[in-house]
């Protein structure tokens, strides 16, 4: 119930807002009005997530909060192609969207994490600090792990984002979703660097999230 309220707040009044301004700003405000509004329809009346839980008591909070957060790109992108634009045109928009707001839910979800307060912690609490972090995200399922320099790593096994595109047939959308991470922690984690190699969307790999702790400065001068 509280992811389900966070998501909700989060949506209500940032997410919505962000989208709705990005593709105004991208298509004008008579286009881009009239393709929130096609959006806004299908969300209700071509959800292509009906097929797959037709008949399905199961689906547990993950998978519900998940399929939540990834419709839009899903409708935004068939909308697009429905209006004539090209799949180049109707990636690279939602590319625009999907990263704008995922930007903005890592920073409502993820805090500012301070080197300070990090060193001021045992191991055990450092840990525990990042695994509730890490279960506010609905999409993974993975193992968080610290090595001998006290570096975090988070192995994601299973990305319902990942999953979804390509049940769904958007396997073209699904590294769009791996964008935001870094655009994310560069611009505000100064006391994070944040690496990955491989992605579940990208290569079929798992994705690979490792986090170094280091002072702000260090990262400037690189």
């Amino acid at each position: 119930m509280k992811n389900d309220i966070q998501l909700w707040v989060f949506n209500s009044f940032i997410g919505n807002p962000k989208g709705f301004k990005l593709i105004v700003n991208q298509f004008g405000w008579a286009k881009g009005a009239a393709i929130v509004l096609k959006m806004q329809l299908d969300m209700l009346l071509n959800n292509p997530f009906n097929a797959i839980n037709v008949n399905r008591i199961d689906i547990c909070w993950k998978e519900r909060l998940s399929q939540k957060q990834i419709l839009p790109a899903f409708i935004l992108y068939d909308t697009l192609i429905s209006k004539g634009y090209s799949i180049d045109e109707s990636v690279l928009a939602v590319e625009n969207v999907v990263t704008g707001v995922a930007n903005e839910f890592l920073k409502f979800t993820v805090p500012a994490i301070k080197q300070q307060d990090i060193k001021s912690r045992g191991l055990a609490d450092r840990k525990k600090m990042f695994s509730k972090i890490v279960d506010r995200f609905p999409n993974t399922f993975g193992t968080l792990s610290v090595d001998e320099n006290e570096a975090y790593h988070f192995t994601v096994d299973a990305c319902l984002f990942a999953a979804y595109c390509k049940q769904l047939g958007y396997e073209n959308l699904g590294p769009i979703f791996c964008k935001a991470d870094k655009m994310y922690f560069d611009q505000h984690q100064p006391n994070v660097e944040f690496n990955r190699v491989d992605t579940l969307a990208m290569n079929g790999k798992p994705c690979d999230f490792s986090f170094n702790l280091v002072e702000p400065n260090i990262i400037a001068k690189g």
